[in-house]
């Protein structure tokens, strides 16, 4: 167990201590990174061969912090496995022994660039790296997680499923359903047009190929919340480091949506990058769809964690009627053409 050597008031808890180097003391803690949901602070230990190990530490109360540290603990030593030297080393989750309701989760403290965004060869090695090693191991092939993880402070059903249609769809409703209640049932016209025809027209027409005619989804680990708050250079400005995942087992796609995210200042160099390593999914028509299907869910949960703001509302519309209009289009376009050729058919009989 470690000691609190610092001359404050309030020492850090027992178990926390306890998960902390052996014969190590404690000489600083200070609060690192922003969180709306978790107080996060970077803790160094003096070793007794005179070095210095640091550690990085979030916590937050009650049953939502369960479910805080639960989906942490779980996404990050998942993704730990499958690329080490991108993510820091967890090293445990727990609850204070002298404040029960308070829980808390235990990595290293990697060193990072704060205002430089890796460029695109960088950030996409790291995640083409997660998909690839990846691949073929989640439990029985099926989509989901084993907990239910957290994008920001919003719970994610993660329910084992057998086709990634069924999954994403799943996870639609239950985001929009969200997004509704965080408005508090401010009716919105065109939203509520819009959701018959995105659940009735776009998700069967971007989703199904995938998984017809021969075709299949292999899943992979996705981190699924890749933004540039998520993704930054180590100390050494080559290698990134990744954190902060709400993983699950789904579509490998699904990570690449927030770089068509106009929010961040990533784009179609990073897309382009990933591509370069990892094969587009068949059929590779529609993979511009599917991105800004895969797009929407990061929408939609923005729109959800800050309601307040009524741009992202108009984002997530503008995006749903997009697709939904390209999917008509298709349909009117295949009408016509069996207009046309059962007319020449028509014709052609009474030659």
């Amino acid at each position: 167990m470690a000691t609190d050597v610092r001359n404050v008031e309030h020492k850090l808890d027992e178990n926390l201590l306890a998960a902390l180097p052996k014969a190590g003391k404690v000489v600083s803690v200070t609060p690192s990174g922003m969180s709306d949901y978790c107080n996060t602070y970077r803790i160094e230990v003096s070793m007794p061969d005179g070095t210095t190990q640091l550690f990085f530490e979030k916590e937050a109360s009650g049953e939502e912090g369960v479910g805080l540290m639960e989906s942490a603990w779980t996404s990050e030593t998942t993704t730990y496995s499958f690329i080490p030297e991108h993510v820091p080393r967890p090293v445990t989750k727990g609850t204070y022994k002298s404040r029960p309701d308070v829980h808390f989760y235990l990595a290293e403290f990697i060193e990072m660039i704060d205002d430089d965004i890796p460029r695109p060869e960088s950030y996409m090695s790291a995640i083409a790296a997660l998909h690839s090693r990846s691949m073929g191991k989640s439990p029985e092939g099926k989509f989901g997680f084993p907990v239910n993880t957290r994008f920001g402070n919003l719970e994610q059903d993660n329910t084992w499923t057998s086709t990634w249609e069924e999954y994403w769809t799943r996870q639609m409703r239950d985001f929009l359903q969200r997004e509704a209640n965080a408005h508090e049932g401010e009716h919105h016209e065109e939203l509520e047009r819009l959701k018959p025809l995105f659940f009735g027209k776009v998700l069967p027409r971007y989703l199904r190929p995938l998984e017809t005619e021969g075709r299949s989804v292999k899943p992979v680990l996705i981190h699924a919340d890749l933004w540039p708050g998520n993704v930054k250079y180590q100390i050494d400005g080559e290698t990134v480091c990744v954190y902060d995942a709400c993983a699950m087992w789904g579509h490998n796609e699904v990570d690449l949506g927030v770089f068509r995210n106009p929010r961040y200042p990533l784009g179609k160099p990073y897309l382009k990058e990933y591509w370069k390593q990892v094969p587009i999914s068949e059929p590779e028509a529609d993979v511009d769809s599917r991105n800004t299907l895969y797009m929407l869910r990061n929408q939609i949960l923005l729109s959800t964690l800050y309601p307040q703001d009524p741009k992202l509302r108009e984002i997530v519309v503008n995006n749903m009627r997009l697709l939904v209009e390209r999917v008509e289009a298709e349909e009117a376009e295949e009408a016509e053409s069996n207009s046309a050729t059962k007319a020449s058919g028509s014709y052609q009989a009474r030659l």
